[in-house]
């Protein structure tokens, strides 16, 4: 009998991200080379003359780039924002010993050169997030940005602009945790919807769309707020043909649970409290773990065997379930993730739920996965002495990775398989995380 097994990158506490942490903010970062940060354009002219008109503003104004908190890759955002044929530019840039510490400018692109149009205030000392995208339905693009202020965790403000004709202007403004870019109602046009959490006082979804001017499409002002933070949020299908918000809530430093939200008639609706269906006593980040399009609520659960041990010691599984489109979860998938993150065992669907690990296991010491049925060992992951890893590297263990003084090694039928994705992506059978191979 053969186990299958697959490689799964996935994030946590944010997380962003995928996994999204919402509430550890950063600094601003500042990136040292800005042109290999740039989008477009591409050509290497183009490319060094807007580096130098951007340069050239910000020497003029005592500047310094800035990227977004959301965004590891760009500071520099080139598109044709009003649609009118010509490009432009919009950055962000930090002033020292001012009021006002964030600011943007966008440059528009005449002829050969770059010439700044305008700058406008921001607010807070941390950008967190920009999204450009057409909010408003006119085909243009609108600017979303996220200011923050770091010493003050949860304190946001969102800022919607229309950018048309050279001339910027806020149409939406609002405190948020976090806003959602999306099409709740699935009416073709998009939607925003405000995701706002004061810990112990209120815990809102706030719906708006665009008609003439933003208006409320629906608000949900009575979600519990007795727990510490969300750690993840994420928008997406939560059934076939249905989209909706996933909230993965922090109920203290460990446990969460996860609260599943759709849009019916223009009405904003909790299919899936969180209660104790989704309660887990260790955050898991909320997605789409088997890469079908549909987003999955991770729980854990005991490996069978294991439901009466003391909970401390007990190697749980990361069980996944797909919202029935009524009132129910159903199972999706399961894996294995090492409590420390340092590695993650995802077995094939063949497996799901034929698996455990054998109750004379200890976590950090010896693992060994068997079949319910049979008994039969089809993998074991060891952590071992280097002096113990030199004794058994040749008798058909092979090497996870190094954690402090310990060699975690694995041995079984590991082979790389093809699972889940419609890209037909190589999964490997275990994945590494976090550690100094």
């Amino acid at each position: 009998m053969k186990l299958n097994m697959h490689m799964r990158m996935r994030l946590l506490g944010g997380l962003a991200a995928a996994a999204l942490s919402l509430f550890a903010l950063s600094g601003c970062t500042f990136i040292s080379d800005p042109v290999s940060q740039m989008r477009v354009p591409q050509l290497p002219a183009d490319k060094a003359s807007l580096m130098a008109a951007i340069n050239s503003s910000l020497k003029a104004l005592d500047g310094t780039l800035t990227r977004p908190a959301n965004d590891d890759n760009s500071s520099i955002f080139t598109e044709d924002l009003d649609r009118d044929g010509v490009m432009e530019t919009l950055v962000f840039y930090q002033t020292k010993n001012e009021a006002v510490v964030n600011h943007g400018m966008i440059l528009e692109k005449q002829g050969e050169s770059w010439v700044k149009k305008l700058t406008f205030d921001g607010d807070g000392n941390i950008l967190d997030s920009v999204d450009l995208k057409d909010v408003t339905g006119d085909g243009k693009l609108n600017i979303i940005v996220g200011y923050s202020r770091g010493e003050e965790k949860g304190v946001k403000g969102m800022v919607v602009y229309s950018y048309s004709g050279g001339v910027l202007e806020e149409i939406l403004t609002k405190p948020y945790t976090q806003y959602i870019i999306d099409d709740l109602n699935e009416d073709g046009i998009v939607d925003i919807t405000v995701v706002y959490f004061k810990r112990n006082e209120f815990a809102t979804l706030t719906t708006y769309q665009y008609d003439d001017s933003f208006k409320v499409l629906d608000e949900l002002d009575d979600l519990d707020p007795y727990f510490n933070g969300y750690y993840n949020i994420v928008s997406g299908k939560v059934a076939a043909n249905k989209e909706g918000i996933v909230l993965d809530s922090a109920v203290d430093t460990r446990s969460a649970y996860t609260t599943l939200v759709v849009m019916e008639n223009n009405k904003l609706r909790v299919v899936i409290p969180g209660d104790v269906r989704t309660f887990k006593d260790r955050k898991i980040v909320s997605e789409d773990i088997d890469l079908d399009g549909i987003i999955e609520i991770g729980m854990l659960v005991p490996p069978k065997g294991w439901e009466y041990f003391d909970p401390e010691t007990i190697p749980y599984f990361n069980s996944y379930y797909k919202w029935d489109g009524k009132e129910g979860l159903t199972f999706s998938t399961q894996l294995y993730n090492d409590p420390l993150d340092r590695f993650t065992i995802n077995f094939a669907p063949e497996w799901q739920e034929r698996v455990t690990v054998d109750t004379k296991s200890v976590q950090n010491k010896s693992l060994k996965f068997i079949m319910t049925d049979t008994g039969e060992t089809v993998a074991e992951v060891s952590f071992f002495s280097p002096a113990e890893w030199d004794n058994v590297k040749n008798t058909g263990w092979k090497l996870l990775g190094r954690d402090l003084d310990k060699m975690i090694g694995y041995r079984g039928d590991l082979e790389q398989s093809t699972i889940g994705g419609e890209d037909g992506r190589i999964k490997s059978s275990i994945e590494r995380k976090g550690i100094d191979e």
